[in-house]
């Protein structure tokens, strides 16, 4: 009992799990999430390449400036930069400071050595040391752009600085490649160096900028991204639910149909949909299944009749022998109650083939080369022998087939019997082979088969009226079980008009040679 309360309390949790509505929005989110989410990839990897490149291209153009004025053999210190973001310097072959933007005068080489880095452009680390942007800006990398001017020989160059200490060195030289005059200008603030070297023109600007357009995107992606699922998954709940609650409606409708209300029937909606489609199967379904439950309760009803008559026979002669055993002839009586054991174990014999057949079991085991013309002929000759109908066998020609001797037995004897039954005069027997299938055909000259009946005869237990008494008209189950043992071999059996006869019914069998 504890088991199964507390398999109940779980079991929300499991119909949820396991719902469609539940696989849906897992499927949905999932998809989407791993499509935005490679989507927020690409555009944050194009938006980040894009203000990189642009960075790059900013420090590029201002390194070139720079580099045509050091080409130019005249610069001015500071240099002469518009962008306050960039930073310059010119570097000599030593690897000194000649010239700099006034953003980082006064600071030491922005390279270990001349000859670093190789490359035209490259990012550094670590940029804030440079202090290249606001001390609060997260500055981290930066851009650095550098060009060689006079490669081979060097060239001279001017520079017209402003002096940077009471002290100066005029007329000399120096070990770091500077060589010329100071001049001071009637004002007395202007130095003019002059220059004979390889120089380096080496340009800087910080990608904090990037980093915190990155950063910011990153963090509207994470704000946006949870929502946009949120909201997916709200809709697609949303909307499955109304898509199912016809389905949930079928389900309790389907769930209230029993065995004593199968001629109820599902609602169908109008959507003209998969849904509506459903419906109308399950309806048909449930048409079939009412179909079947009534030839069921008909079958069993007449089955029992059937087999009570017999029964009832015996009980009757036995019971008027015991009231009367001096006036009983007992011979008599037991050929009698012989005669309607053997009526009943017959009917028994049908029920099993036919339940056989219900039931999808294999119906023919054995599979033999059979002369269908002996059968025929022999059966022809049984009911001649009664010397009261004329039997016609002259169309009876060769027809083997692979199939069950008893069962092929049954069906040629039934159809026979059913002829003899309601024949006035004659039988007619044709059986002929033509494009693998043998061919045949029994008819009589009777009242025939009206056609609106010519397919409920196949139908089990059923008897036209003129042959309804016990006598005279069997169980009601011989043509049934030709038609099971026909298609059981791959055949198929029908009734139509006597050619040869203005009423009477022929019967036509075609089974295959193989």
């Amino acid at each position: 009992m504890v088991l199964d309360e507390g398999f109940r309390s779980h079991s929300w949790f499991q119909r949820l799990f396991y719902s469609v509505r539940f696989k849906i929005t897992l499927a949905a989110v999932l998809v989407v999430g791993v499509a935005l989410f490679v989507a927020s990839q690409i555009l944050f990897g194009t938006l980040r390449s894009q203000l990189q490149n642009l960075v790059v291209n900013q420090t590029r153009t201002q390194e070139s400036a720079i580099a045509a004025l050091v080409n130019s053999g005249s610069i001015t210190n500071p240099l002469p930069l518009p962008r306050s973001d960039v930073s310059v310097q010119v570097l000599d072959r030593q690897n000194n400071v000649v010239a700099s933007t006034a953003n980082i005068a006064g600071q030491l080489s922005l390279l270990s050595s001349f000859n670093s880095p190789k490359s035209t452009v490259s990012f550094v680390s670590n940029a804030k040391r440079f202090a290249l942007s606001d001390p609060d800006e997260a500055d981290r990398r930066a851009v650095l752009v550098s060009t060689v001017v006079g490669s081979g020989r060097g060239i001279n160059l001017s520079v017209d600085s402003q002096p940077v200490g009471p002290t100066l060195r005029l007329n000399g030289s120096t070990g770091t490649g500077f060589s010329g005059t100071s001049v001071s200008s009637a004002t007395g603030k202007s130095v003019i160096k002059h220059y004979h070297s390889v120089f380096r023109v080496v340009a800087l600007a910080s990608l904090a900028t990037v980093d915190q357009s990155s950063v910011t995107v990153v963090r509207v992606i994470a704000i946006v991204f949870p929502l946009l699922l949120a909201v997916l998954a709200f809709l697609v709940i949303f909307l499955t639910a109304r898509a199912l609650k016809p389905v949930e409606r079928i389900n309790r409708e389907v769930a209230s149909i029993t065995g004593s209300n199968l001629h109820n029937r599902i609602s169908v909606p109008p959507s003209k949909d998969e849904i509506s489609e459903l419906a109308v199967t399950m309806n048909q379904m449930l048409e079939r299944l009412d179909s079947s439950a009534e030839r069921s309760k008909r079958f069993i009803a007449d089955a029992s009749h059937e087999l009570r008559s017999p029964l009832s026979v015996i009980q009757t002669e036995l019971e008027v022998g015991l009231l009367h055993p001096d006036g009983t002839d007992w011979q008599q009586t037991a050929a009698d109650a012989l005669e309607e054991s053997r009526r009943m174990q017959r009917i028994v014999e049908d029920l099993l083939i036919l339940a056989r057949a219900d039931s999808g079991k294999v119906l023919v085991h054995t599979l033999l080369p059979v002369d269908l013309d002996e059968i025929v002929l022999a059966e022809a000759a049984r009911i001649r022998l009664s010397g009261v109908l004329s039997v016609d066998t002259k169309a009876v020609s060769g027809g083997r087939v692979t199939g069950d001797p008893h069962y092929l037995l049954r069906v040629v004897r039934n159809l026979a019997n059913n002829a003899a039954r309601h024949a006035r005069s004659k039988v007619t027997f044709v059986l002929f082979k033509s494009q693998g299938v043998v061919h045949l055909e029994i008819a009589d000259d009777g009242r025939g088969i009206p056609p609106e009946l010519r397919e409920k005869i196949f139908e089990r237990f059923t008897r036209l009226d003129e042959a309804r008494s016990r006598d005279e008209g069997g169980s009601g189950l011989g043509l049934s079980i030709v038609r099971t043992i026909v298609e059981a071999h791959g055949g198929t059996v029908e009734v139509s008009d006597n050619p040869d006869s203005p009423s009477g019914a022929r019967f036509i069998v075609r089974i295959p040679t193989v």
